[in-house]
């Protein structure tokens, strides 16, 4: 492997998004470089919680078992009062659910960026670039040219791609490059972001509690194995040279519903943040790419940064083997955005609306909000949204466009025998004749087949017992009943089904 060789992919920025990405696409066979300005992995907690679809994504790289363990599944997010009276409650936790995951966890990111970066450990197909800080990027039509520095050598680095991913955060180089607009959803507030390692067990639960205090909203939870997160508002009057002082700091925390006492933590970051509702306008221009807080940045009160950055990564991976190994035009390329900026979109303004519901302070809008509450538990749900049209334009309407559940088929999840490319799932009732599964096999010979056996109806509930066609990603492109039907559907896709080199080629 030579770094001076044009590699398909070029990865910018190596936290958990990049990440992720890059073991996608050495699953994917592809030959990555990963260029990051940073030494080694943050050593501070940002994100604290990702979700069953998140740890589906984990699993399709071979790592969700090495990741399960650093986790701690939470119960669940409980909205009270300033005298800490329950509100509402989103119960979560307990048994694997329908993703084939618990439904929520919480981690440490440096903890899960390193489980990351080792599943790419000894790939012969990709390269990380440590230290190396890209300063300008440039589409030359057939590839692109990054311009570098190796800050230990104080020496210029150039790498070439085919195509460019920037998964370089807020301040990102690549949208920059791109010229991709921001538009701006509407919220904008400055919190303090604390974290506290715990210094003796304390036995806390993981269950994240949002504190609907008209006078100082407050946010408590745990992430995993002793570390717990406070967020406070900050407020206008609030003295900007003093709010992280320690002292005050722990002032906040043992006023909070969720008291730890100084003698019991130790506060490991304490820091203001301005919390924002960004979508760029423009996640591709020629053969640059965005990804995760380079396209959108969230609220942190539904914890789904991270998760859209990860689901980011899963629906632009296999799209970009696709285009690399000449199967598809690179016009598949744009319906990444199409089908994701929805999608983010929905969570972000799920996001925007329990902050507001957490930071109401009006005392008359106080009252009516409790008064809701009394009527109605539950005035709003998290968001549960479907793909943008984009590889297919029903997406939205009848449960198409929304991930499929994961059952488990002798033994394994049904993740594991399918892998990385498209599926037809359905009722072993439905698979003969025209659509036997060694048709199937014989026609579209990078078709996976998945027959359900009896008691496994209901992951098909949604299509009303339908079979469906599956994607890499694990949403449904379309239900049908017939070949002619499946034939219909895969039509537009066909030159997208071939197996990727690891691929298991028998169906379940």
């Amino acid at each position: 492997m030579h770094s001076d060789a044009i590699r398909d992919v070029a990865i910018v920025g190596y936290g958990p998004v990049g990440a992720t990405l890059a073991n996608l696409l050495d699953r994917l066979g592809l030959s990555v470089t990963i260029v990051e300005r940073e030494a080694g992995v943050y050593h501070l907690a940002r994100a604290g919680h990702f979700d069953a679809e998140v740890m589906r994504v984990f699993q399709s790289v071979g790592l969700a078992d090495a990741i399960e363990p650093d986790t701690g599944v939470s119960t669940g997010m409980r909205f009270v009062d300033a005298r800490g009276a329950t509100l509402m409650e989103w119960k979560r936790g307990g048994a694997p659910g329908p993703q084939g995951w618990v439904s929520d966890y919480m981690f440490h990111q440096p903890t899960l960026e390193r489980r990351l970066r080792a599943g790419l450990e000894g790939s012969p197909r990709v390269e990380a670039r440590l230290q190396c800080d890209v300063w300008a990027v440039e589409d030359r039509g057939d590839h692109v040219l990054l311009k570098a520095e190796d800050t230990v050598r104080s020496a210029p680095v150039e790498i070439r791609a085919r195509w460019v991913v920037g998964c370089d955060g807020a301040r990102s180089l690549v949208r920059r490059t791109i010229g991709s607009s921001h538009v701006d959803l509407g919220f904008r507030q400055r919190w303090l972001v604390v974290d506290v390692q715990e210094r003796r067990e304390l036995g806390i639960p993981l269950v994240s509690i949002q504190q609907c205090d008209p006078e100082r909203p407050m946010y408590a939870g745990s992430t995993a194995h002793g570390m717990h997160r406070w967020e406070v508002m900050v407020k206008d009057d609030d003295d900007a040279t003093t709010i992280t002082r320690h002292d005050r700091v722990w002032d906040f925390i043992e006023r909070s519903v969720r008291p730890i006492r100084r003698e019991d933590g130790e506060i490991t970051r304490a820091v203001t943040y301005t919390f924002e509702s960004l979508i760029a306008e423009g996640w591709r221009r020629g053969r640059l790419l965005i990804a995760g807080d380079a396209a959108h940045r969230t609220p942190p009160f539904l914890g789904q940064g991270m998760c859209a950055g990860i689901r980011d990564a899963a629906n632009l991976a296999w799209k970009l083997a696709a285009v690399c190994r000449g199967r598809a035009d690179p016009a598949l390329l744009d319906t990444y955005e199409s089908e994701r900026r929805p999608h983010v979109e929905a969570f972000i303004r799920g996001a925007i609306g329990a902050g507001e519901f957490i930071q109401m302070s009006d005392p008359v809008k106080v009252a009516e909000r409790d008064r809701m509450l009394r009527d109605s538990p539950r005035p709003f749900a998290p968001p549960d949204p479907a793909l943008g049209p984009g590889l297919g334009d029903a997406y939205g309407t009848d449960g198409i466009g929304r991930l499929l559940a994961q059952p488990w088929l002798d033994g394994r999840r049904m993740d594991d025998v399918i892998g990385l490319r498209f599926a037809v799932v359905a009722p072993a009732s439905a698979l003969h004749g025209p659509l036997a599964v060694e048709a199937l096999a014989r026609r579209w010979p990078g078709l996976a087949v998945v027959a359900l056996p009896p008691g496994h109806e209901g992951v098909l509930a949604p299509h009303d017992g339908r079979a469906v066609l599956m994607r890499p990603d694990r949403y449904v492109h379309g239900a049908f009943d017939d070949l002619a039907g499946l034939e219909a559907l895969v039509r537009p896709v066909e030159g997208l089904l071939a197996v990727r080199p690891d691929a298991a080629t028998h169906a379940a």
